[in-house]
């Protein structure tokens, strides 16, 4: 863990904490926040959520308040200018010597053993404040939604609806190429950041979703049953990787909401109950397999896809509507090529069976094939 402040955090007792939050005139969320800016001067917000495991609004919430008591202050980063970092002020030396009366009384007792043995227990006390903020995360998790690693989950807490909002914020540059054919034409998407998102089975009955990532983590935020999931747009130099994989709740009907760009859409929502999925920004390879709906069901992609494939359940009937040109196009065995925009092509029964999709490809694509299961 090497984290001496909440090693010494997590030995505390509740009661403790409270009688010297007390007697410095603050709550003990704030002192536990103020004790970690003493102990890293200049550490930003975010870094600060990270460190104390509260949200990035709770932060606000405590800054603001150590900052009218006049224990921090918010400034400007020198190396980047639009990012603030917090100091702490010359009137934190009263907490600073509170706090270290326990940390003297700790270090008093460490001197009746050999080195050997202050080491093993050092070691093991960072192991128990390791376990004990592990548990800790994973309990909020469970109550609040939160991560506990490189996973987040999010509790169905009574959610009626589901909505999935997903921001790619991948640096994506389009160029117009040569018409594919006669009458349809599109774009090469050129990325600086691979961006990748599955859908990977279903959560457990309390759970709204679950993620896992892989390379840099997004922002992620659940609130009644609206979880809101986005990377930071990085500079068209960086070179990185982008990978989350999503399971959903089956307990709920779902809007989903792709935004951004992304390199790779791939997996199955066969177990979900999608009401609607909306892909804005464009697909380089799309992959899915789409439940049974309840209903008529909309897919729509905005953005240019090179190559696209949607799996229905066999009897379910599907409209296709094209507005951009789709050079070949396979729609449940039959194939078309240099499709023009404007079109309309549906499926056997789908003006008489209610519960049904119908899928909108806006903006063109090179290849598109619609195919039951």
């Amino acid at each position: 863990m090497n984290d001496p402040v909440r090693t010494r955090q997590a030995l505390r007792s509740a009661t403790y904490e409270e009688a010297l939050a007390e007697r410095l005139a603050m709550n003990v969320t704030d002192l536990r926040c103020l004790e970690l800016v003493i102990d890293e001067p200049g550490l930003t917000p975010g870094r600060l959520a990270e460190r104390s495991g509260l949200t990035t609004g709770a932060v606000t919430g405590v800054l603001d308040r150590l900052e009218k008591a006049g224990y921090v202050r918010r400034t400007s980063d020198p190396n980047d200018r639009r990012r603030a970092v917090i100091q702490p002020t010359p009137a934190t030396d009263g907490v600073r010597a509170a706090v270290s009366r326990i940390d003297q009384t700790i270090e008093s007792l460490m001197t009746g053993f050999t080195d050997d043995q202050r080491t093993a227990i050092r070691s093991f006390l960072d192991a128990t404040a390791a376990a004990v903020s592990s548990e800790t995360e994973t309990l909020r998790a469970s109550v609040r939604g939160g991560f506990v690693g490189r996973r987040y989950t999010a509790p169905l807490a009574g959610a009626a609806r589901g909505r999935f909002l997903y921001s790619s914020g991948a640096p994506r540059l389009s160029m117009n190429i040569a018409p594919l054919g006669p009458r349809a034409s599109a774009r090469v998407i050129m990325e600086t950041t691979a961006t990748r998102l599955r859908f990977d089975g279903t959560v457990g009955a309390d759970e709204l979703m679950a993620a896992a990532f892989d390379g840099p983590l997004p922002d992620v935020r659940s609130v009644a049953g609206s979880v809101t999931m986005r990377y930071q747009r990085k500079a068209l130099s960086a070179i990185t990787s982008r990978d989350a994989r999503v399971a959903l709740s089956t307990a709920v009907p779902w809007a989903i909401e792709l935004e951004g760009g992304l390199t790779e859409l791939r997996g199955s929502l066969a177990d979900v109950r999608l009401e609607r999925l909306e892909i804005n920004g464009g697909v380089n390879h799309l992959d899915l397999d789409l439940p049974r709906p309840i209903g008529t069901a909309l897919v729509r992609v905005r953005g240019v896809v090179s190559s696209a494939s949607f799996g229905r359940p066999r009897g379910v009937p599907v409209a296709l509507r094209v507005g951009g040109g789709i050079s070949h196009l396979n729609f449940d065995g039959k194939r078309y090529s240099n499709l023009a925009g404007n079109r309309k092509v549906t499926s056997k029964g789908f003006g008489a069976i209610e519960d049904r999709y119908e899928i909108e490809v806006l903006d063109g694509a090179s290849h598109l094939r619609v195919s039951e299961s």
